[in-house]
Protein backbone atom coordinates (compact mmCIF):
# COMPACT_ATOMS: atom_id res chain seq x y z
CA UNK A 1 0.00 0.00 0.00
CA UNK A 2 2.75 2.47 0.86
CA UNK A 3 4.21 1.87 -2.76
CA UNK A 4 1.04 2.77 -4.61
CA UNK A 5 1.19 5.89 -2.36
CA UNK A 6 4.71 6.90 -3.31
CA UNK A 7 3.58 6.45 -6.87
CA UNK A 8 0.49 8.44 -7.02
CA UNK A 9 2.59 11.20 -5.17
CA UNK A 10 4.99 10.42 -7.78
CA UNK A 11 2.66 10.92 -10.32
CA UNK A 12 0.81 13.89 -8.76
CA UNK A 13 4.47 15.36 -8.75
CA UNK A 14 5.12 15.17 -11.92
CA UNK A 15 2.19 16.58 -13.44
CA UNK A 16 2.51 19.47 -11.42
CA UNK A 17 5.56 20.10 -12.79
CA UNK A 18 4.91 19.91 -16.85
CA UNK A 19 1.15 21.14 -16.66
CA UNK A 20 1.93 24.71 -16.65
CA UNK A 21 4.43 24.28 -18.82
CA UNK A 22 2.25 22.65 -21.82
CA UNK A 23 -0.06 25.46 -21.03
CA UNK A 24 1.98 28.61 -20.64
CA UNK A 25 1.71 30.94 -23.74
CA UNK A 26 5.50 31.23 -25.52
CA UNK A 27 5.90 33.57 -28.48
CA UNK A 28 3.61 33.89 -30.98
CA UNK A 29 4.23 30.87 -33.81
CA UNK A 30 5.52 31.72 -37.35
CA UNK A 31 2.56 30.95 -39.74
CA UNK A 32 3.22 27.74 -41.34
CA UNK A 33 5.77 27.88 -44.81
CA UNK A 34 4.02 28.43 -47.83
CA UNK A 35 0.62 30.04 -46.12
CA UNK A 36 0.17 33.64 -47.28
CA UNK A 37 3.18 36.05 -46.91
CA UNK A 38 4.68 39.01 -44.66
CA UNK A 39 4.36 42.83 -45.41
CA UNK A 40 4.94 46.11 -43.72
CA UNK A 41 2.43 47.32 -41.53
CA UNK A 42 3.76 50.59 -40.79
CA UNK A 43 4.09 53.56 -42.80
CA UNK A 44 7.57 52.79 -43.42
CA UNK A 45 10.31 50.50 -42.04
CA UNK A 46 13.84 51.32 -42.27
CA UNK A 47 15.70 48.32 -43.49
CA UNK A 48 19.39 48.08 -41.60
CA UNK A 49 22.67 46.61 -41.70
CA UNK A 50 22.14 44.50 -38.35
CA UNK A 51 19.34 44.07 -35.58
CA UNK A 52 19.89 47.57 -33.83
CA UNK A 53 17.85 50.37 -33.85
CA UNK A 54 21.02 52.94 -34.22
CA UNK A 55 22.57 50.81 -37.15
CA UNK A 56 22.96 51.93 -40.62
CA UNK A 57 19.83 52.12 -42.95
CA UNK A 58 20.52 50.66 -46.41
CA UNK A 59 16.96 50.78 -47.56
CA UNK A 60 13.10 51.54 -47.11
CA UNK A 61 10.32 49.31 -46.91
CA UNK A 62 7.09 51.09 -47.47
CA UNK A 63 3.60 49.85 -45.89
CA UNK A 64 2.45 47.22 -47.74
CA UNK A 65 5.97 45.66 -49.01
CA UNK A 66 5.92 42.12 -49.08
CA UNK A 67 9.33 40.74 -47.36
CA UNK A 68 10.44 36.97 -47.14
CA UNK A 69 11.44 36.69 -43.79
CA UNK A 70 15.01 34.89 -43.51
CA UNK A 71 15.64 35.17 -40.11
CA UNK A 72 14.71 36.11 -36.71
CA UNK A 73 16.38 37.70 -33.53
CA UNK A 74 15.25 38.51 -30.28
CA UNK A 75 17.26 40.84 -28.36
CA UNK A 76 18.36 40.12 -24.33
CA UNK A 77 15.95 42.95 -23.64
CA UNK A 78 13.17 41.51 -25.87
CA UNK A 79 13.46 43.42 -29.26
CA UNK A 80 12.29 41.13 -31.34
CA UNK A 81 13.81 41.47 -34.75
CA UNK A 82 12.94 39.79 -38.76
CA UNK A 83 15.84 39.90 -41.43
CA UNK A 84 13.90 40.46 -44.94
CA UNK A 85 14.42 40.39 -48.25
CA UNK A 86 12.06 43.57 -49.20
CA UNK A 87 10.91 41.99 -52.81
CA UNK A 88 10.03 45.67 -54.18
CA UNK A 89 13.89 46.74 -54.29
CA UNK A 90 15.51 43.46 -53.59
CA UNK A 91 17.20 44.73 -50.32
CA UNK A 92 18.01 42.37 -47.33
CA UNK A 93 18.13 43.77 -44.14
CA UNK A 94 16.74 43.50 -40.34
CA UNK A 95 13.64 45.52 -39.52
CA UNK A 96 11.95 45.70 -36.00
CA UNK A 97 9.27 42.22 -35.84
CA UNK A 98 6.72 44.72 -34.66
CA UNK A 99 6.67 46.46 -38.26
CA UNK A 100 5.31 43.42 -40.02
CA UNK A 101 2.14 41.98 -40.24
CA UNK A 102 1.28 38.17 -41.81
CA UNK A 103 -1.51 38.31 -44.69
CA UNK A 104 -3.27 35.07 -45.26
CA UNK A 105 -4.33 33.81 -49.33
CA UNK A 106 -7.59 34.88 -49.94
CA UNK A 107 -9.54 31.96 -50.15
CA UNK A 108 -10.73 30.68 -53.73
CA UNK A 109 -14.48 31.04 -54.40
Amino acid sequence: MAVIGRATAGVVSLAILLVPAAVTPGEPRAPRVGTGWWEVSASAANVRVDHSGGDTAIGLAQSGDRVEVVDTWTSPLGSRWAKVLVTRTGVTGWVLWTLLTHREPHPEP
